[in-house]
C-alpha cells in the first residue's frame, strides 16, 4: 500500500488514509531509525492496533458500552464481548479524506454527520496534519463538534514504537522513561478497567520514572497519569527517541510485548472515565462547546547520546 508520502532531508513518512489517516512509516534518513512498528507486506494485521498511531475514538474501555452525560444516554457497540466493553471505537478503521499535501506536510479529515459515527449523537469533523521538519515529525490533531450540544471528548493514539530503533541494536540495550505521577490499578483478570486503587510504584513504576525500564523478557501493561515527555533511549544506536505530547494528554497507557515493541500511548482521559470509581473532574472526562473545536500536539524526535550513560 502506496498511501500518502511526505518527507524531506532528514525524515521520510507514510501515511495511510483508508485506514484511520494512521501513520504507518516514520524513518530517520541520518541513522537509519525505523521509529514506529510497520505493517507487513501483505497487509494483514494480527491487531489494528499494533502498527503505526492509529487513532483512538473514544479511547479504550467504556464499561458496558454506556455511559451518560448531560442527561442524555450514549451508546457504543460492544465490540469485546469477552470484558463487555466497547474499546477504542473504529475511526482507525475509517477513510479519511486527503485535503491538503505538499512535500513535507500532509492534511487529512474525517466528517461524520449525527448519529452516522458509531450512533454517537453529535456531528463531528477531525482533522488530523502531519507535518515534518528538520528537527521533528510533528503531529496535530483538531477535533471540532458541529452539533447544537456539548460533545464529550475521549481521545488517544495506540503510538507502536519499534524496539530497538534500529536493525543493528539489540532490544536488551533499550530503555524506556515516561512522566508520570500516578498508576491506575486495573482489573487485570476480568476488564482491565480501574478498580478505583492508586497503589504506590512499584520496581515497574519506578524504572519508567527514572528512565531505566528495560522492556525485553516480558510484556507490560500499565496505567498512569502523565503528560510531556516519553522515550526510548537505544545505547546502541547511540540515539534517544522523544515522543512529547502536550498537556491535554493528561493520561497514557505503556503497553509491550517484551521483545520487538512497545505502545507508549498518550491519551486525553483514564480508561472507562465515563463509569470510573473516581470524580469525572479527576479522571479527564472533557467536552467540546457546539461549533467549537480543541486542538491536540505531539511531535517525535531523535536526541544523540552523549554517553552510555544518557538517561531519557
Amino acid at each position: 500500500m502506496q498511501g500518502v508520502i511526505i518527507e524531506n532531508g532528514c525524515w521520510y513518512a507514510q501515511i495511510d488514509p483508508q485506514h484511520g489517516a494512521n501513520c504507518i512509516n516514520l524513518r530517520h534518513k541520518g541513522s537509519g531509525a525505523r521509529l514506529l512498528r510497520e505493517p507487513p507486506e501483505d497487509g494483514i494485521l494480527d491487531n489494528p492496533y499494533l502498527y503505526g498511531m492509529p487513532i483512538l475514538f473514544p479511547v479504550n474501555r467504556i464499561e458496558g458500552g454506556e455511559f451518560t452525560f448531560e442527561g442524555r444516554k450514549y451508546v457504543f457497540p460492544i465490540n469485546e464481548p469477552a470484558t463487555g466493553c466497547h474499546l477504542h471505537g473504529e475511526l482507525h478503521r475509517m477513510p479519511f479524506v486527503a485535503v491538503e499535501k505538499s512535500d513535507t506536510k500532509a492534511v487529512f479529515c474525517y466528517r461524520a454527520e449525527k448519529g452516522a459515527y458509531l450512533g454517537f449523537p453529535h456531528a463531528f469533523e477531525i482533522r488530523m496534519t502531519y507535518e515534518l521538519t528538520e528537527e521533528c515529525f510533528c503531529h496535530t490533531v483538531t477535533v471540532c463538534n458541529r452539533s447544537a450540544e456539548n460533545m464529550p471528548l475521549f481521545l488517544g493514539f495506540h503510538t507502536t514504537f519499534n524496539t530497538p530503533l534500529t536493525e543493528t541494536s539489540r532490544t536488551e540495550h533499550v530503555r524506556v522513561f515516561a512522566n508520570i505521577t500516578e498508576e491506575y490499578e486495573r482489573n487485570m483478570a476480568v476488564n482491565y478497567l480501574p478498580t478505583g486503587v492508586i497503589p504506590p510504584f512499584d520496581a515497574t513504576s519506578r524504572a519508567l520514572a527514572d528512565g531505566t525500564y528495560i522492556p525485553f523478557g516480558k510484556g507490560l501493561s500499565r496505567h498512569y497519569r502523565g503528560q510531556g515527555r516519553m522515550t526510548l533511549t537505544d545505547t546502541d544506536a547511540g540515539l534517544c527517541m522523544v515522543y512529547e505530547n502536550d498537556e491535554k494528554y493528561g493520561f497514557r497507557l505503556i503497553f509491550g510485548d517484551g521483545a520487538t515493541y512497545i505502545c507508549l500511548e498518550p491519551q486525553t482521559c483514564l480508561a472507562n472515565c465515563q463509569n470510573a470509581p473516581f470524580a469525572r473532574e479527576a479522571t479527564g472526562f472533557d467536552y467540546i462547546a457546539p461549533e467549537c473545536e480543541k486542538t491536540y500536539r505531539s511531535k517525535i524526535y531523535l536526541e544523540e547520546l552523549k554517553n552510555e550513560n544518557n538517561k531519557a
